[in-house]
This record gives structure tokens, C-alpha cells and sequence, in this order.
């Protein structure tokens, strides 16, 4: 075998063992929604690298019917890839199953069409006249057009998640959607290292070496981070703001702005309101806070918070509860009789967790605590000098 061919198979090897060890860990006691579509994107994975393998190493006694019969197990499932990496990224944001069992079933529509036509072709030729090569190399390579249009589908849903928790949210569950972010990225560079590859091959472009490793490479590399992440990624709990507004919709419902009856001027003063009740009763300090608690304590109804946060102060939920979180731990930070740790000087200002707190603070300031406390430090020693 040439080197590339080598190159083609140790990856390949590689990538078989890492689907066999996700696939046991997603199945694994921490078990959720999303672990099974990442556990069912391996699979699939794993019969690719499986028809690979027998393709390379016994190429030569392969037959034309046995590989259309190979055909049959790879290339339908290769449907299954963008659907199954859609449902993994979609149950991380929102935990619960989809209830709607037609709409789920009509992600399956191509799955089952090229598996029809793959049996169909292993039983009757059709590869050999012309139309039929031409249908066939069709469902050979679109499912990578499937596969980004899937990952297109899903930076859709991160950013719309993000945007509206951070209406109802100002905790770091927030903050986990960053992760999610990175999450797609990783898929994206593995679908667009897939989409050249099909280029070249149906323009029948020759490879070269460089080319060739640097995909095999590329592609392994990417596919352990995305089952690092994809295992070590932090679940939004089934009790966040995220998973109600899912279930229910009623509070994005509510958050209409059209038929609140808020002009500009009303909205300055319930934002001038907001302000002083958070400030005065330290409201803040509730790492729990959230839409609908501030909605309790201040009587107003959570679309006239939302608006007059949005409209009166150019600021979302998180942005205006954080804002108070930050400048009260900026104060104990920088005051130098407060001899509390950062972790406790997050606790005491609301943070739920000092890694929260200095991603918020990072986000809010352009430093960290660290940081901050450390300039402190510098001034009163050069004070005292």
C-alpha cells in the first residue's frame, strides 16, 4: 500500500476505536437525549469505517455486486449523520425529546429513499446505464450538502437559544451555550473538510499527497474533539428558563412588545423602577434570579420587564442583572480591607460559581478578578513604598 493509502487506514482505525469508546460512554450511566444521537452519530461512524476498511484491505477479491451490496450499508446511513449531529446539538439547549413524532420521522425521508435505492441497485445494476450512474453518484455525495445544510440548522438554533435566554436568564447556563457555539464550529470544519473531498472527487480532481493526509488527519483530529466535547459538554438543566420556554412557549409568548401598550417614556421610568428595587433589596445576590422572579418581586408582567429593559436601557436580562453582580464585586475587589477570596466575593455578589463569575466579568470588564485585584495590589504597594 502506498503511504497515503496507509495513512487512509490507520485513520480510519483510529476513528473506529474512538466511535467504540463513545458509543460506551454515551450509553453509559450519564445517560440523556443528547448522548444518544452523539451515541447514534458513532454508529454510523463506526459501519462507514467498517465498509472502509474491508474496501481497503480487500480491494482487490471485491466484486462490483459485493461492493454495491457495501454500498447499501454505508451510504444510507451517511443520511443519518446530519440529523443525528441536528438532534445531538438541539436536546443539549433543550433536554426534552421532540413530542412531535411526525416531524422527527421526516428527517428519516432520505434515509429511507437512498436505502431503497441502494438495495434496489445491488439487486438489479442500475449503476451500470447511465442514468443510474448518474442517480447514484447523486446519493453518494449529496448527503454532505445534507449535512450542512443540518449544521446551517443548528448555529440557527444555538444563536436563537442564546438570544432569548439571555432575555430570562442572567445565570451561567447562559454561558454554556458558548461551549455549544464551539461545539457546531468543530462540525463545521469536519462537513466543510468532507464537502472538498467530494469536490475533488466528483470533478475528478487527482488529490495531491499533501492534500489527501492533510484531510485524513484533519478529519480524525476534529471528530476527538467533537467526542470530547460532545461528552464532557454541561447539560442545561431541565429546570432553566431555556427548557420552560421550550415546553411550554408561554413566556416567549408573552414577550411580544407590540401589544404591551409600553411607549418610550413608560419604558424609561419601569427600567428606572427595576434599577432601584434590584439596587435597594439587593436582588442581585440571588444566584436563582431570573425573569419571572424579578417579574414576583416587582409586580410588573415579564413582557413590560423585557421591553423596558430592552427598549429603556439597550440592555437584556443578563446584561442588566450582571451589570449590578460586577460593580458590586468590582467594589470588593479593589477595597482593600475585604479580604475575601474571589470565589467568595462571587458567592456574596450572586455568581453561582467562581468559573461563571470570571467568564461574566472577563465579558463585562475586558479582565478577570484576578486581574483586577491583582492592579490593586500593585497601587497600594507602590502607595506604600
Amino acid at each position: 500500500m502506498i503511504t497515503s493509502t496507509l495513512i487512509e487506514f490507520a485513520c480510519t482505525a483510529v476513528i473506529l476505536g474512538l466511535s467504540a469508546l463513545t458509543v460506551a460512554f454515551s450509553l453509559g450511566s450519564k445517560r440523556s437525549y443528547s448522548r444518544l444521537f452523539l451515541a447514534g452519530y458513532f454508529i454510523c461512524l463506526s459501519v462507514d469505517c467498517i465498509v472502509g476498511l474491508i474496501r481497503i484491505g480487500w480491494a482487490g477479491l471485491l466484486t462490483a455486486a459485493s461492493v454495491r451490496w457495501l454500498h447499501v450499508a454505508n451510504v444510507p446511513i451517511a443520511y443519518l449523520l446530519g440529523p443525528l449531529l441536528y438532534g445531538c446539538i438541539v436536546t443539549l439547549i433543550f433536554p426534552s425529546f421532540p413530542t412531535n413524532t411526525r416531524r422527527v420521522l421526516w428527517h428519516l425521508v432520505p434515509y429511507g429513499v437512498v436505502l431503497a435505492f441502494s438495495i434496489c441497485n445491488a439487486l438489479y445494476a442500475f449503476d451500470t446505464s447511465r442514468l443510474g450512474a448518474l442517480a447514484f453518484k447523486v446519493t453518494y455525495h449529496a448527503w454532505v450538502l445534507q449535512g450542512l445544510g443540518y449544521i446551517v440548522f443548528a448555529i440557527s438554533r444555538v444563536r436563537g437559544a442564546q438570544k432569548l435566554l439571555e432575555q430570562a436568564s442572567a445565570d451561567g447556563v447562559v454561558l454554556r451555550l458558548t461551549w455549544l457555539h464551539r461545539f457546531v464550529a468543530l462540525n463545521s470544519v469536519i462537513w466543510s473538510l468532507m464537502l472538498v473531498d467530494r469536490i475533488c472527487e466528483v470533478a475528478g480532481i487527482r488529490e495531491g499527497l499533501w492534500l489527501s493526509v492533510a484531510l485524513d488527519v484533519l478529519s480524525t483530529s476534529t471528530l476527538f474533539a467533537l467526542a470530547w466535547f460532545g461528552l464532557r459538554l454541561p447539560l442545561i438543566p431541565a429546570t432553566s428558563p431555556i427548557a420552560v420556554i421550550e415546553a411550554d412557549r408561554a413566556l416567549h409568548q408573552t414577550m411580544s412588545y407590540a401589544r404591551s401598550g409600553l411607549d418610550g417614556e413608560q419604558c424609561a421610568k419601569v427600567a428606572a423602577d427595576l434599577s432601584r428595587l434590584v439596587e435597594r433589596e439587593r436582588l442581585y445576590t440571588d444566584n436563582q434570579l431570573d425573569l419571572r422572579v424579578l417579574s414576583l418581586r416587582s409586580g410588573w408582567p415579564p413582557n413590560y420587564i423585557s421591553q423596558a429593559l430592552n427598549q429603556g436601557l439597550g440592555q437584556n436580562f443578563f446584561e442588566f442583572i450582571n451589570n449590578f453582580r460586577v460593580s458590586a464585586a468590582e467594589r470588593c475587589l479593589t477595597d482593600p480591607a475585604d479580604r475575601r477570596t474571589i470565589l467568595e466575593v462571587a458567592l456574596a455578589c450572586g455568581f453561582g460559581s467562581k468559573s461563571t463569575f470570571n467568564a461574566v466579568f472577563k465579558r463585562m470588564t475586558g479582565r478577570t478578578p484576578g486581574e483586577l485585584r491583582r492592579a490593586r495590589i500593585a497601587v497600594s504597594g507602590q502607595s506604600t513604598a
